[in-house]
């Protein structure tokens, strides 16, 4: 099972797993995502349950590119797995049920996470393998469609130009006028309780750093809900963080900094020649 990892100064652990029935959005001032209908929700699965037969394994969020077949997410959510279907309803299963699907879980109606949605059969890993090579870990991954799907808006995902976070971030030396908008289905909350809506949720966040040695491969984004800021939880891995009123995707949510989804979000960014030439490359390795 996959998650989203969370960081604890220089030691990586992992936050709680996303589960079928109850998994670990969007964090702080979030709000309903209508516009972003080219990010959807990933299920991927993995050999059934030696008992209950369930082939769920994990759920994770990605960006559809103009080609209509191409999906970017993390790379930890490609590894180890190639099948499974992305539902790009806001609201992926509205009419959740835990009783359903024989006991498995699910929503009848929009057919989450079992049937339904698009369906892939190829998932690639840039090369992410439990945070090796920290902090270049290489978590990036594609999700190649069975079909092609077009969206309602007309619009998609879009891969930054080399250097295009430098670029911004060097249009002034206000960190916290630097914003990026976050997009996934992931939770709202963990405790007391975990909260999980299943719904596209956006928040937005600024600039904390983008020159430490850390942040030359994962862009470094507050997670407060301070002044109208949100971040980013388990679910929401492999979701954009957008250059602000654009589809133009600066990095994909990889990690937090603990496992309550507060204070710093750490995305992996795409905007380096190797990453795009890589995710560019329809004969691209798989290295997970």
């Amino acid at each position: 099972m996959h998650k989203r990892l969370a960081m604890l100064v220089v030691l990586i652990t992992a936050l709680t797993v996303s589960l079928a029935g109850n998994a670990t959005a969007i964090t702080g001032n979030y709000q309903d995502d209508f516009e972003h209908d080219y990010v959807g929700l990933l299920v991927f699965y993995t050999t059934p349950d030696p008992v209950t037969g369930d082939p769920f394994s994990h759920r994770c969020s990605g960006s559809l590119l103009s080609d209509r077949r191409t999906v970017v997410t993390a790379g930890h959510c490609a590894e180890g797995v190639d099948q499974g279907r992305i539902y790009f309803q806001q609201s992926a299963a509205p009419n959740y049920d835990p009783n359903a699907f024989n006991g498995w879980g699910g929503d009848p109606t929009t057919g989450y996470p079992y049937t339904g949605g698009v369906t892939f059969h190829r998932a690639d890993n840039y090369g992410f393998h439990n945070f090796e090579g920290f902090p270049e870990n290489k978590d990036v991954g594609v999700v190649i469609l069975d079909a092609p799907y077009t969206t309602p808006s007309g619009r998609y995902g879009v891969l930054p130009t080399v250097g295009a976070v430098d670029r911004y971030a060097a249009t002034t030396s206000k960190k916290q006028d630097l914003r990026f908008t976050s997009v996934g289905y992931g939770l709202s909350a963990t405790k007391p309780v975990a909260v999980s809506f299943r719904k596209r949720l956006t928040a937005n966040a600024y600039l904390v750093n983008n020159t430490a040695p850390i942040t030359e491969f994962n862009l470094k984004t507050t997670a407060n809900p301070s002044q109208g800021k949100g971040g980013t939880c388990s679910g929401d891995s492999g979701g954009p963080i957008l250059f602000p009123g654009t589809d133009v995707i600066a990095a994909v949510t990889s990690f937090g900094n603990n496992a309550v989804c507060k204070g710093l979000d750490f995305s992996y960014r795409l905007d380096r020649a190797p990453v795009l030439d890589w995710i560019r490359d329809p004969n691209r390795v798989d290295a997970g």
